[in-house]
């Protein structure tokens, strides 16, 4: 679990499914399935989006979330933590 990472100091991260996308279906993916994204990430150039998008499943469900960046190309999320 994620606390127990965190307890034992494992650094944690989580895909960006929410800023990209809607799943009306589960977010649980499988290992296969993250590690596909992750080489997809790499091979896209650095394309969260198209990279989900080729590697989930089409019965997910999945709706295109409207891009919140900004003109510097920041989210509207991380423009408080700058």
């Amino acid at each position: 679990t994620i606390e127990k990472a965190e307890k034992l100091g494992i650094m944690t991260a989580r895909l960006p499914i929410d800023d990209h996308l809607k799943l009306v279906a589960t977010k649980v993916l499988t290992v296969n399935h993250v590690f596909e994204i992750l080489l997809k990430y790499r091979q896209h150039g650095n394309d969260w989006k198209k990279s989900l998008l080729d590697v989930l499943p089409q019965r997910k469900d999945i709706t295109e979330v409207e891009s919140n960046k900004d003109e510097d190309g920041k989210n509207e999320s991380e423009l408080g933590s700058a």
